[in-house]
């Protein structure tokens, strides 16, 4: 007899113990029942997702990571794993990108870049000159380690996050090239002025010849002065031939450089003399440098004819409103050899 009124108060209990609950879910309380919280877990959303900047070598993405913390104590992880698909070819992957902590009882938004190289999808995809826009794919995964909380003793090790964003990007094979470079040496005039205000008594007609000289790629019989001695104004023009061999088109509508030759600095500024013929993008240059720049190197670079550049370039580039709702910076950081 006393097991059955065991068992009979226990089932009742049981059934006490659901209906509580099911109060409870429904926002009632019964007075003198405590029931167990449920482990609160964090969220993660990515709120944020675009390019942020194209070069004639790489891809840079911009992530915008946004987790909310419930626990009363800081919540720290290492970042995402990722892995960059592009027309179906895994390109690239990286690991614990843009980890963060998040102080107790807080949401916290991080943003990080990731950078995917053209070298590395033009290693894997096939036919990619034939391309103009490269379907990409990002998979990624986040793991949060979950703090050891008495007050929650069901909470698991750890909780994930698993996620999936497309992005279009041009194809981009750059092959840049100085086309059409002269030097100009400076007028009579302006060697007279350069003279009298270095206080210089060398002759203005003697060291106009010479500079002449200089800028056709001669060599001087006399040197009547140093070049760096005075400050006088050469005068430069070529053509900056951009062509991708690949089929996305690079528009743009100016350009700031700054031109090395000969590994010495030369020029800096900008140009808006900008024409595009199907995939080839040429930039009209036109600028002077003092003379204070003549180095030995630069007027090897004038008497040879012919030498080494380096070109940097920064300018906005305009893509389809799919891809990027505004221009994006593109930059660039070419080398090579042209000839005069």
């Amino acid at each position: 007899m006393n097991s059955i009124r065991r068992s009979a108060l226990a089932l009742m209990l049981i059934f006490a113990c659901f209906f509580a609950a099911d109060l409870a879910a429904q926002g009632f309380k019964l007075p003198g029942v405590t029931l167990p919280a449920a482990a609160p877990l964090p969220t993660a959303e990515i709120t944020g997702f675009q390019l942020k900047a194209i070069s004639l070598r790489d891809v840079t993405f911009r992530f915008e990571l946004t987790v909310k913390n419930p626990y009363p104590v800081q919540l720290s992880f290492s970042g995402m794993d990722m892995n960059f698909s592009v027309e179906g070819q895994r390109v690239f992957s990286a690991k614990s990108q843009g980890g963060f902590a998040v102080p107790a009882g807080n949401t916290k938004t991080n943003s990080f870049d990731v950078t995917l190289t053209y070298d590395s999808i033009i290693a894997l995809v096939k036919n990619y000159v034939d391309k103009d826009w490269l379907d990409t794919t990002i998979d990624g995964q986040l793991t949060i380690p979950l703090p050891r909380i008495a007050a929650f003793p069901t909470l698991p090790p750890d909780v994930s996050f698993s996620y999936k964003l497309d992005k279009k990007i041009p194809a981009i094979k750059p092959k840049v090239e100085i086309l059409n470079f002269t030097v100009k040496a400076p007028s009579a005039a302006e060697v007279s002025k350069g003279l009298a205000s270095a206080a210089s008594k060398a002759k203005p007609e003697a060291v106009a010849n010479f500079f002449g000289a200089l800028a056709a790629g001669k060599k001087p019989e006399v040197a009547p002065i140093k070049p760096t001695d005075i400050d006088v104004p050469f005068t430069v023009g070529f053509t900056l031939a951009i062509q991708n061999e690949a089929k996305a088109p690079l528009g743009f509508d100016s350009m700031d450089y700054s031109l090395t030759i000969g590994g010495n600095d030369l020029l800096q500024g900008g140009s808006s003399q900008v024409r595009s013929v199907g995939n080839l993008t040429m930039v009209t240059i036109e600028s002077t440098f003092s003379s204070r720049k003549l180095a030995q190197a630069v007027i090897d670079v004038f008497s040879a004819r012919k030498g080494s550049f380096r070109v940097v370039g920064k300018a906005s580039l305009v893509l389809p409103k799919e891809v990027s709702a505004s221009p994006l910076p593109l930059s660039f950081d070419e080398s090579g050899n042209f000839s005069m």
